[in-house]
C-alpha cells in the first residue's frame, strides 16, 4: 500500500472524512513520511521499542467524561526499552500526577496496558529511521459500556502522536485522547 493511501485511511478513520483516490496535491507529498516498508514480521515488539524510546515532551488533549469538555495537560513521557512508558501531567499549580503503562507488543497484536483485551494490529509500517505508523482496533469499556476501540501511534521524526477514539456500536468513532509530543533533547 503506498504511503499516501495508508496516510490518507489513518486521517479518514481519525476524523470521519472521506478521501479521495486521487493523487495528493504537491503540499501534502512534502509532509508525507518517506516511502516506508512492511516491518510486521521483523522483531515487531523490539522494533516499536527502539522507535519509541526517549524522553518526550507535549501535551495530552482529552475529552473529559464528566463533563464532555476538552481538557489539555501539560506532559512528559518517558518510554523505556520493553514499551514501558512513564507519564508526568501538569494538572494545574502544584499538582502533578504521575502514571505508568507497560504495553506488549508481537506484531499482531498490542496491548497499550489498560485495554480490556489486546487490541488486533490493522496496520504496522515503519522505516529504518524510526517513523512508524501503527494502527490497532479492539473492544474494551468507557462508563459501563462496551465499545469498539482504536489505537493509533505515528512517529516521523522527533514527533509522536499517539490517540485513542471509542465509538458505541453502529455509531461515530470520537476522538477520546491524543498525545502530541517531540523528543526531549
Amino acid at each position: 500500500m503506498p504511503l499516501f493511501c495508508a496516510l490518507a485511511l489513518l486521517f479518514s478513520l481519525l476524523f470521519n472524512a472521506s478521501v479521495a483516490a486521487e493523487p495528493p496535491p504537491s503540499w501534502a507529498q512534502a509532509a508525507t513520511v518517506p516511502e516506508v516498508s512492511d516491518i510486521t514480521h521483523a522483531a515487531p515488539s523490539e522494533r516499536l521499542s527502539q522507535a519509541l524510546a526517549g524522553q518526550w515532551r507535549g501535551a495530552l488533549h482529552y475529552r473529559d467524561y464528566s463533563s464532555d469538555k476538552a481538557v489539555t495537560l501539560p506532559t512528559t513521557v518517558s518510554i523505556e526499552d520493553g514499551l514501558r512508558f512513564a507519564f508526568t501531567y501538569d494538572d494545574g499549580p502544584g499538582k502533578t500526577v504521575r502514571s505508568s503503562e507497560q504495553w506488549s507488543f508481537d506484531g499482531v497484536a498490542l496491548n497499550p496496558g489498560k485495554a480490556s483485551e489486546p487490541l488486533q494490529v490493522s496496520l504496522y509500517r515503519g522505516n529504518e529511521n524510526g517513523d512508524l505508523i501503527l494502527v490497532a482496533l479492539g473492544s474494551g469499556v468507557e462508563n459501563g459500556q462496551a465499545v469498539e476501540l482504536r489505537l493509533v501511534v505515528l512517529r516521523r521524526g522527533d514527533t509522536l502522536t499517539i490517540s485513542r477514539s471509542s465509538r458505541l456500536p453502529e455509531q461515530e468513532w470520537l476522538l477520546r485522547h491524543v498525545y502530541r509530543l517531540t523528543a526531549r533533547r
